[in-house]
């Protein structure tokens, strides 16, 4: 079966072209168990999980077309995926993974799925989790679970699954709104009332998902969309001087339901961005709630996204204009503080876990990522817990106690569950493949 074996990536190159050593642009994500992890028993699960995903089962390749530009293809790759006991992670498409993109390990009660994001985002890797979490506790507790929900070896997997979107035509006739000209935002790497370190900090906090449901519904608005305005309500707190900018979050969204693809295996993540304007300042809560739902609905209308992913695939091929990987990696570094000033500060969260009838035996779920911004919120919810892992470079903790003050102000309580560097994989020099 064709699994795009072979052929041009395109909707994968935002990532290959920008990562290196310094922005590995690699997730983890870590599931902290009911119970101990049994090794053995989640190596024969990761191999089950393997098999429900060959178009995950790739190594990079680098080709030259006919005029000599080079570009990526996914390769065959047969080998096993890797599971490593202990939280470190092991290098990524180098051979500590069998030249992988993805690989697993496990410590105590924890395990952890490890991936390059030009490969899959949140959601490929959701479901990637709810096979292996399925294929695992059976084992683990001698049960039969419910499949419901849950990818497994036997099904019969869909082109929609694999086929790139980006490799289809542009539609005709879109008419996305017009969105207000953003304004300069406060960029936290240079502007931050805080000296700033070279180690990023993950500082996980636990909600109460009844309890941060409770306010959701009573404020008729979403989890991400109230972090996203509790950050920049934090954030314009330690930046009462408004001309230094405004405090502006990149919320990142689920491009799939708009492109018509849902089943998508890709990374097909945009996002919007969420300001709060020098005028909505003074206003009470509940009226920036308001604004800030018109925000969302108004940059996530279909035509809107469809257009935001067709912008990015066109920034890409005009990255391609340079014929080598490695001079259209340079080109875009040069492009890395731009990326930067775009937005002080970056929220995601996939959605609930979902993760079927293996979830009764996961207590909390973390997400943590390497990205450009001193300052980023990665969300999952599971079991009851909302986790909010936020990720920080500043010296002292001035952003993170405004945006836990901002929790409490509005009657939401809180746990700090952990905190500890940033734990995501390196990744080999692939563009020497």
């Amino acid at each position: 079966m064709n699994y795009n074996i072979g052929k041009k990536l395109l909707s994968e190159r935002f990532y290959l072209t920008w990562a290196g050593e310094e922005m590995s642009w690699t997730v983890r994500m870590t599931l902290k168990m009911r119970d101990s992890v049994d090794g053995d028993l989640l190596r024969q699960a990761v191999e089950q999980a393997r098999q429900r995903y060959p178009y995950y089962q790739v190594k990079l390749d680098v080709k030259k077309d006919d005029a000599g530009t080079e570009y990526f293809v996914y390769e065959d790759n047969s080998e096993p995926w890797v599971v490593s006991e202990g939280e470190m992670p092991v290098q990524l498409i180098g051979p500590e993974s069998n030249h992988h993109l993805l690989a697993f390990c496990y410590w105590d009660d924890c395990i952890a799925i490890d991936f390059f994001h030009c490969l899959t985002d949140g959601t490929g890797a959701y479901n990637i989790l709810r096979t292996l979490l399925y294929e695992y506790c059976n084992r683990r507790y001698d049960v039969a679970l419910s499949r419901a929900n849950v990818r497994v070896v036997g099904d019969t997997i869909s082109p929609t699954e694999w086929e790139d979107p980006a490799a289809q035509a542009k539609p005709d006739n879109l008419a996305p709104f017009q969105v207000p000209e953003r304004k300069r935002c406060i960029n936290l790497t240079t502007q931050a009332k805080t000296a700033l370190n070279e180690a990023v900090e993950t500082v996980n906090i636990l909600v109460e998902e009844q309890e941060m449901m409770k306010y959701v519904s009573s404020g008729d608005t979403s989890p991400a969309t109230l972090v996203s305005l509790l950050l920049t309500r934090a954030i314009a707190r330690l930046h009462p001087d408004m001309t230094e900018g405004v405090p502006m979050v990149a919320l990142a969204i689920n491009q799939r339901p708009a492109l018509g693809c849902p089943q998508a295996g890709q990374t097909m993540a945009g996002s919007l961005r969420l300001t709060l304007n020098d005028e909505m300042r003074g206003m009470g809560l509940e009226l920036q709630q308001t604004i800030f739902r018109g925000m969302v609905a108004l940059q996530s209308n279909e035509d809107n996204v469809i257009e935001g992913f067709w912008q990015t695939q066109n920034t890409q091929d005009m990255f391609e204009k340079v014929p080598t990987l490695e001079g259209r990696h340079q080109a875009m570094a040069k492009a890395f503080s731009v990326a930067l000033s775009a937005a002080s500060a970056c929220v995601s969260y996939v959605g609930k876990a979902n993760l079927g009838a293996a979830e009764q035996y996961v207590s909390e779920m973390y997400t943590e990522a390497y990205t450009p911004y001193a300052l980023t919120v990665e969300m999952s919810a599971v079991n009851g817990t909302f986790c909010i892992s936020l990720m920080q470079r500043f010296a002292d903790d001035n952003y993170l106690d405004a945006f836990l003050d901002e929790l409490l102000q509005i009657g939401i309580s809180y746990r700090i569950a952990t905190r500890h560097p940033v734990t995501v994989a390196p990744i080999a020099d692939y563009r020497k493949n």
